[in-house]
This record gives structure tokens, sequence and C-alpha cells, in this order.
């Protein structure tokens, strides 16, 4: 099952949900204040560019940002 990212609209924390692809449209409830007005949003990747080691974060909106994961940044 693919881990998807999703933000509450009531207050804009960002979660990660494991769900299936055909429950992935559906709004589950905020992890952090329990409200159904959730959307779910592009998630950031890694990868590589060039022959440098350093990996960039790509496609995601904390492209500044240096945690491991986004849970970090909460």
């Amino acid at each position: 099952m693919p881990i998807y990212e999703y933000e509450c609209a009531s207050c804009s924390a960002r979660f990660e949900l494991l769900t299936s692809r055909s429950k992935a449209k559906d709004s589950p409830e905020c992890e952090q204040c329990g409200s159904g007005d959730t959307q779910r949003v592009m998630s950031g990747f890694f990868g590589r560019s060039g022959s440098g080691e350093e990996a960039a974060s790509v496609g995601s909106s904390c492209g500044g940002c240096t945690a491991s994961s986004c849970a970090g940044c909460r």
C-alpha cells in the first residue's frame, strides 16, 4: 500500500497515511485536530541530480528542509 500525504484545512497540519489507492481520495480525519476537512497533497521525494553524493528534495513544498522526513518539520 502506498503512503499518501494530506493537509487539514482547519488547522493546516500535514500528515501521512498508509492506505489503499481506492481509499486515497477519501478525506481522512486530521491526526491533530480531528477535522474531516482534509485533502490529499503532492508528496515530495528525494532524487540525485548530477554525479554528486548529495541528495536533493524534489517536488516538495519544503525544498529547503533538511529533515529526513516531513514529520521532522512539525
